[in-house]
């Protein structure tokens, strides 16, 4: 059993990696099964559809934010961790190659997704967004943030700032990121 775990695995973080450089349409089956050296069908195993290996990645993705945030949410805590966690987990996806967050990734060909896909990542982009507006509605109350404006609108801000940050860091390197979130903290007025 574990060595079946152990492909799944493997399966996942290779379909991560194609559709952070490719999208969701740029890559085959084929392009997981040959480097893995595994038969089609050993992906077909774990996940019979494109579509059933896109949500699961959704799943994951989503299952990594709640774990991630679940202790805060139930009962608070410093919300400057909190966004400290995100840059820092935003900083290890690009350090792993993750140039492209999961929602850029299937916004390439977000038109041609199956709608299952289209409704997962909608849930988590909105799951996203509403724990990042809680983060600084909490830092704002605290103290540890202050900045003027609605937090939902800030939220949103922030997380297309690390979406493009990582992309133009991809390029320019990781200097890039990191100035990106340093401007972040200067501009929730985020204490040290």
């Amino acid at each position: 059993m574990a060595r079946l775990e152990n492909t799944r695995e493997q399966i996942m973080e290779k379909a991560a990696e194609l559709l952070m450089q490719r999208g969701f349409n740029g890559f085959s089956y084929r392009d997981i099964s040959t480097p893995l050296g595994v038969k089609n069908a050993a992906i077909h195993y774990h996940f019979p559809s494109k579509t059933d290996l896109a949500l699961a990645l959704v799943d994951e993705y989503q299952h990594t934010l709640r774990s991630r945030t679940s202790e805060f949410m139930a009962y608070g805590g410093k919300a400057a961790d909190q966004m400290n966690g995100l840059f820092c987990f935003t900083e290890s996806q690009f350090s792993m190659g993750r140039c492209i967050c999961p929602f850029g990734a299937f916004s390439v060909d977000y038109d041609e997704l199956p709608q299952e896909v289209k409704d997962a990542t909608e849930r988590f982009l909105v799951d996203s967004r509403k724990w990042l507006t809680r983060v600084l509605e909490v830092g704002r109350d605290q103290g540890e943030f202050s900045f003027r404006g609605d937090p939902g609108q800030v939220a949103v801000s922030v997380l297309a700032a690390l979406q493009g940050a990582r992309q133009m860091a991809r390029i320019q390197g990781k200097q890039v990121l990191n100035g990106v979130m340093d401007q972040i903290r200067v501009d929730i007025g985020m204490r040290s």
